[in-house]
């Protein structure tokens, strides 16, 4: 898989938005769980839908992936016999699609009925559909349900922001609360796991736990908290939130070196993990899954 990209182009302007989008998205309705195996019920969302609105073009790099975690997975051996697993799913930041959810999970429930001579073919079924869709190389991983290798493991990185005394009276993520000072710090790292976004299909809340490191003049910690937390209200897919963040800090704050971390709680047997970073970072950085997932 590409070490996860550069550059972006704007979106033209007459290019349909977000929210035009959403209003398109089938997938806020009810849909019966499919009885046979159904790529086609995987829905595509252009990456430049948030990318336009944000205004993240060719004067921002911005490089990282995008690590999904199922833990609803099952297939039938060629005897009928089901067997059960989990799977990493690893996206690239320059596919130009990312996939919808809830229409992976019911991707994923298609497969619980078919015949598969073992786990390497579903692997290759699972990583074709998946890189059609995005238009991108996906990385594929399956674990049994004796491997440790998604064991939770508690929080090592960052300073905790959480007992920050502030008020938060912000009722969106507005770029100018973020704050500078003079003061210069290597390799800083914070994080917080007060952050909630809400999903703009269903408008169900989404939580994450939230990691920022950085090198360059320091970000007033009791701002930065009152900006992670005003996405309370905010409605916005898991990669467009983390990218809004990245651009924010970037631009707002000028570091030298920049990396965000959002891993986001498992909802309908799926968690999705998003690294967006300044400097080409591998597939294989470290991806723990943190204790609230």
């Amino acid at each position: 898989m590409p070490g996860v990209s550069g550059y972006y182009a704007m979106a033209p302007a007459f290019a349909t938005n977000l929210v035009q989008l959403m209003s398109t998205n089938p997938l806020g309705e009810s849909i019966p769980n499919p009885s046979k195996y159904d790529p086609g019920i995987l829905y595509p969302i252009p990456r430049w839908s948030a990318r336009s609105l944000l205004d993240i073009d060719m004067k921002l790099r911005m490089y990282g992936f995008d690590h999904w975690r199922a833990y609803e997975l099952s297939w039938l051996n060629q005897k009928g016999k089901p067997i059960v697993a989990m799977g990493e799913f690893y996206f690239d930041v320059d596919s130009e699609n990312i996939v919808e959810s809830k229409s992976l999970k019911l991707y994923l429930n298609s497969l619980n009925l078919e015949r598969f001579s073992d786990s390497s073919e579903l692997t290759g079924v699972i990583a074709n559909d998946l890189s059609a869709l995005s238009k991108s190389k996906v990385r594929i991983r399956i674990h049994g349900p004796e491997s440790n290798e998604l064991a939770t493991n508690q929080i090592k990185e960052g300073r905790l922001l959480d007992s920050l005394d502030v008020e938060i009276s912000a009722e969106s993520p507005e770029q100018a609360l973020l704050q500078k000072s003079d003061e210069v710090v290597f390799d800083e790292s914070v994080r917080t796991e007060l952050f909630r976004s809400n999903c703009p299909v269903t408008g169900a809340p989404d939580w994450a736990s939230v990691v920022i490191r950085y090198t360059g003049n320091k970000i007033s910690e009791p701002e930065l908290l009152h900006y992670l937390c005003s996405f309370r209200h905010h409605q916005g897919y898991h990669e467009e939130c983390a990218e809004r963040i990245y651009r924010d800090i970037m631009l707002r704050c000028e570091p030298e070196e920049l990396f965000v971390a959002m891993n986001y709680l498992r909802r309908g047997g799926i968690e999705i993990n998003v690294y967006r970073c300044s400097d080409p970072i591998p597939v294989d950085v470290a991806n723990p899954r943190l204790i609230r997932q």
